[in-house]
């Protein structure tokens, strides 16, 4: 419980900060915007991910973080899993099976997706503000694909990292949260693959794959992206005579 006071005191501490020397350099600067957007993004990125990782304290006492789920420690702590990037604190508990972890550290993850959001919205405004005779929402597209692919793919790199052992359980973990349309047999063993991207879960009754709504926004992100870069080539005027 202190240490998740002293978490948001510190996140608000930051934020004071932050802001006043925002404030300064703008007046004094006076910068573009998209300017403006990139430093924002960079500085809310930069605290959202250390605040994810509880600034520090995650890797060193993950077990303090997480703290107690109830006050009479009814659902004890089972294990605690931290991954450093994409940055990832959770807290898995006895009823985790069938309500899932915990994150203490979930205002960090919103800044670090916030700050994220605020580089591409700058790099989207520095594209569409350049001088060129190709289509803008072209140009904005060739960003925001490679941008949305990468959301998508950090839902898939911590599931390619897992050992055997902490797949299983995720298989586990998944059937139980999904009684009603997942395979109820037993699991017999898990396949992974890059290219494409798998995670499938092979039960005795059926096999399911735990990644299928981010290979699904992946290849959806990769189709856009071509559709743009081949606008940039063919919709590209002629110069003149």
């Amino acid at each position: 419980m202190f240490a998740w006071l002293f978490l948001w005191l510190v996140l608000g501490i930051w934020f004071i900060v932050g802001a006043f020397a925002y404030v300064v350099w703008k007046r004094r600067r006076q910068p573009a915007r998209h300017r403006r957007w990139w430093v924002l993004g960079m500085c809310t990125g930069a605290v959202g991910y250390v605040h994810t990782l509880a600034y520090g304290f995650a890797l060193t006492r993950p077990t303090e973080v997480c703290g107690q789920r109830t006050f009479d420690d009814d659902f004890p702590l089972t294990y605690v899993r931290v991954d450093m990037f994409p940055p990832r604190l959770a807290c898995y508990w006895t009823d985790s099976a069938a309500y899932g972890p915990s994150h203490p550290t979930a205002a960090g993850t919103w800044l670090l997706w916030c700050g994220a959001a605020l580089l591409v919205a700058g790099t989207v405004s520095r594209a569409i503000t350049l001088s060129s005779r190709t289509p803008r929402w072209a140009r904005a597209g060739t960003v925001l694909a490679p941008a949305v692919a990468a959301i998508w793919a950090t839902g898939i790199a911590p599931l390619m990292r897992l050992s055997a052992v902490d797949l299983h359980n995720e298989c586990f973990r998944w059937q139980v949260a999904h009684l009603h349309s997942a395979p109820s047999g037993e699991i017999v063993h898990t396949e992974r693959g890059f290219l494409p991207p798998a995670v499938d879960c092979v039960f005795t009754d059926g096999t399911a794959s735990l990644i299928r709504v981010e290979t699904l926004g992946l290849s959806c992100c990769l189709s856009v992206f071509l559709i743009c870069c081949a606008a940039l080539r063919l919709l590209k005027p002629p110069m003149p005579l």
